[in-house]
């Protein structure tokens, strides 16, 4: 019975599982100047760090490990690996230093601009916006040019909140204007390259500051919209700062009068070919403007369907289901020369007296109107897409985190955005996704989530040539 007993105690033990967790399993470290990073651990246990490279100092602190890099004086970019131990579970970090710039590419993240950033046409110029706070409690805004070509940042102001409350960045141009969001007025504020301010003409008949959301390489077309009487969203174009309200279809997405109206959201780098969406409740239909003339996007692949649900109140109403392309505010879904626009296909149909929706990533070509639906990753959507069809494609449908390189034409993956980067431009950049990529591909801009105190924000980064010496 004792020996009975002893066994039934020891087959109570728990099983111990040993684990290490790290924030980040891969780093870059430019040339020179670097500030330490710190990388978060979390092990079952005690745990250690170890590297074997001589030019990365760690430290082991309470929450993790901070590294440090000596200045790289060689003629190549160097990589070690360091390795988190916890009993018999490991992880590994890899850490790569890059060669001086006159002989790499430079990646640069914008961490100072607190709602991300924009990349011009072909790729002069990105902006932001820096808002920080006096010791009075005001806060401040400095509208943001950079000049990629020799990394000068050009900034403006401080300009107070109850001047400007700059927001969101909408569009730079290569000639250096920028377009932000204003939500003191909720229309838009803009600034040439010198610092001098100004918002854009309204179209007879509208009383509010429009948007511009895009504009052309050469800055003389500008895209967005405004709002008529009884405040129904119209799309608009600037030729040299002259409006005119562009047409749109008679009904909306679902085929019905319109609720909100149609918003622009970008155009192509000649601004030839112009993208934007109707707003009204769950629509989002995506529509593109060319030659003259409005139509959906994805027109080849869009269906309708008159379903009965009930309307809560005990009634049987019409309701119109569609399957289509849609698109939200995003400013960069069309590639520069304007053949391609992604979005994503959704699908609807009746479930019960509810409607299931799923979406996919999606490219219209405009030139032969036919449409790639992507489903070989499940759902998510499409942000971008190259002059030579290179699509990108965002994993999730809501805040996505990691994206894929497509090849629209051959429909095929050329893998994640960070794979792709670093064997196209020899960088390792965090798990992210592309925005924009500029016509000769030697410049883009991209995104990363970063959690605060706050919740999740948007860093945006970019990628350029090195610069001359």
């Amino acid at each position: 019975m004792a020996a009975a007993g002893f066994l039934a105690t020891a087959c109570e033990i728990p099983t111990q599982y040993e684990y290490v967790r790290l924030s980040d399993a891969a780093c870059t470290f430019l040339a020179d100047g670097n500030i330490p990073k710190a990388i978060e651990v979390a092990a079952s246990g005690p745990w250690s760090a170890e590297t074997g490279a001589s030019w990365l100092t760690v430290t082991e602190e309470a929450e993790g490990i901070v590294l440090a890099a000596a200045d790289n004086k060689a003629d190549s970019e160097r990589r070690t690996e360091i390795t988190i131990a916890c009993g018999q579970a490991t992880a590994h970090i890899t850490v790569i230093q890059m060669a001086p710039e006159h002989r790499t590419n430079r990646y640069r993240i914008l961490k100072t601009f607190d709602m991300g950033a924009v990349l011009s046409k072909n790729g002069r110029y990105a902006a932001g916006n820096v808002k920080t706070v006096r010791t009075d409690d005001v806060w401040e805004n400095r509208p943001t040019v950079i000049d990629i070509e020799t990394d000068e940042w050009i900034q403006f102001g401080p300009l107070p909140d109850d001047l400007y409350c700059i927001e969101v960045p909408f569009a730079v141009s290569d000639e250096g204007t920028v377009f932000f969001y204003d939500s003191n007025t909720n229309g838009c504020i803009g600034f040439d390259i010198s610092g001098n301010a100004f918002t854009p003409k309204a179209p007879a008949g509208q009383t509010t500051i429009p948007q511009v959301q895009s504009i052309s390489a050469d800055g003389r077309i500008w895209v967005g919209w405004g709002h008529q009487p009884g405040n129904l969203y119209q799309p608009i174009r600037w030729i040299d700062g002259e409006p005119e309200i562009l047409p749109v279809p008679p009904l909306n997405f679902r085929d019905a009068p319109y609720v909100t109206g149609v918003t622009v959201r970008g155009c192509s780098a000649d601004g030839s070919v112009i993208y934007g969406s109707t707003w009204d409740n769950l629509d989002f239909g995506m529509l593109y403007w060319k030659d003259g003339k409005v139509d959906w996007v994805g027109s080849d692949v869009r269906e309708t369907q008159t379903v009965q649900i009930d309307n809560g109140i005990g009634e049987t109403i019409d309701y119109r289901l569609v399957n289509g392309m849609i698109a939200t505010a995003e400013y960069t879904k069309i590639s520069p020369n304007g053949r391609w626009i992604a979005g994503a296909y959704r699908t609807e149909k009746l479930a019960g007296n509810d409607i299931a929706r799923t979406q996919y990533p999606a490219f219209f070509n405009t030139e032969t109107g036919k449409t790639t639906i992507v489903t070989d990753f499940g759902e998510g959507y499409a942000s971008h897409a190259t002059d030579d069809g290179l699509g990108i494609i965002l994993l999730g449908t809501f805040l996505p985190s990691s994206g894929i390189v497509y090849d629209i034409e051959h429909q095929v993956s050329l893998g994640s955005v960070e794979e792709w980067v670093s064997d196209n431009y020899g960088i390792v950049i965090p798990t992210g996704y592309i925005t924009y990529i500029t016509p000769d591909r030697s410049r883009l801009m991209g995104n990363v989530l970063e959690s605060t105190a706050v919740g999740t924000r948007v860093v945006s980064w970019y990628v350029a040539p090195p610069l001359e010496k």
